[in-house]
This record gives C-alpha cells, sequence and structure tokens, in this order.
C-alpha cells in the first residue's frame, strides 16, 4: 500500500483536530465541582477576593468553611449585596442569579459589570446633594457612585473570566437548583 503524502498529512491534521473549537466535556454540576472552583478561583485563601475575615461583596467563603458550613449557605436565596432584588443564587434560574451575571455579564475594559438595575430599584442609601453617594460596600458605592462591581474572578486586579467548561458548570448548577453538598 502506497501512502501519498497530503492524504497523509491531511489525515494527521484532522485527528489532531478532533474537538478542535468544542468546549470540552461538561463538568457535572454538583456542589463538590462547584465548591472545587470556588476554593481555586474566588476564595478558599485570604489573598483571594472571597477569602479572609469579610471577603468582597460581604462573603468569605474561607470564613465559611473554616466553620464547616456549606457555600451554599451563603449563596443560594441570600439577596446580593450590590443588587438586592436579584439573590446571589437563585436555584433553577441562571439569569436570575447575582452570581451567573458577576461571572458571564458584559463589562467594561476595566471589568466594571455593565448593568443596568430595575429603575424602581432602591439602593437603600440616600445620595448627598451633589448626587454622589456617600462610600458603601452594600451596595457598592466607587467614586460617589453606584457600582456592580466586576466580572469575576477578579485576579490580580483585572478580571479573568473562567473557562466555558467552569461557566458551564455554575450555569447548570444553578439550573439544576443548586445543590448542596448532601443533595
Amino acid at each position: 500500500m502506497r501512502w501519498r503524502v497530503p492524504s497523509v498529512l491531511s489525515l494527521l491534521i484532522a485527528l489532531a483536530c478532533v474537538g478542535c473549537g468544542d468546549e470540552g466535556p461538561a463538568i457535572e454540576p454538583t456542589y463538590a465541582n462547584v465548591l472545587e472552583t470556588v476554593q481555586v478561583s474566588c476564595g478558599a485563601e485570604s489573598s483571594s477576593c472571597h477569602g479572609g475575615s469579610t471577603g468582597g461583596g460581604s462573603l468569605s467563603f474561607e470564613a465559611l468553611l473554616a466553620e464547616g458550613r456549606p457555600i451554599t449557605e451563603a449563596l443560594v436565596n441570600v439577596p446580593s449585596c450590590e443588587y438586592d432584588l436579584l439573590d446571589r443564587v437563585e436555584p433553577g434560574s441562571p439569569e436570575e442569579s447575582w452570581l451567573w451575571i458577576k461571572l458571564s455579564q458584559a463589562h467594561d475594559e476595566e471589568g466594571r459589570i455593565l448593568f443596568e438595575p430595575d429603575p424602581a430599584w432602591d439602593p437603600g442609601i440616600e445620595p448627598r446633594d451633589d448626587g454622589s453617594f456617600p462610600p458603601s460596600r452594600c451596595p457598592n458605592v466607587e467614586d460617589g457612585a453606584l457600582t456592580f462591581g466586576y466580572q469575576m474572578p477578579l485576579n490580580a486586579g483585572a478580571p479573568s473570566p473562567l473557562p466555558d467548561d467552569q461557566l458551564r458548570l455554575f450555569h447548570d448548577w444553578i439550573e439544576a437548583g443548586a445543590p448542596g453538598p448532601a443533595e
């Protein structure tokens, strides 16, 4: 049997690209897989955004885990600090979950979330006479203006979106009802 070089080369390229452009296999949307991603990307150490004693958005995964509590206690059916019309995680509804917005929403070049709140939303703080807001972490005020924070995860001062398979993990986990460790 004689092999022609172009045919062999084409076959090798085709075999090497099996799966090229695919997002890869889905990660099973379990609490354990979500927890692992959170620990690596969000807050298992004090240097991360949601580590330390308070954590960003008044949420410290490190403190919860140190107390032996599941992270679902701080996420599921808990109003968001930055936008309290949405829960951090609304089981079964990624699009109505602040976590999903923070992971996937469009953002500016600095990573600030581009989000339009409901016009009827009351942030719970009164603007000053000049229209600026006093400093606040809940909701978030930056330079006198209400903001909705940054795209997550925020790594070394810049957003670094999760890989597609991990984004899909969070989406699917929320859609599955955001099960906890015993579910």
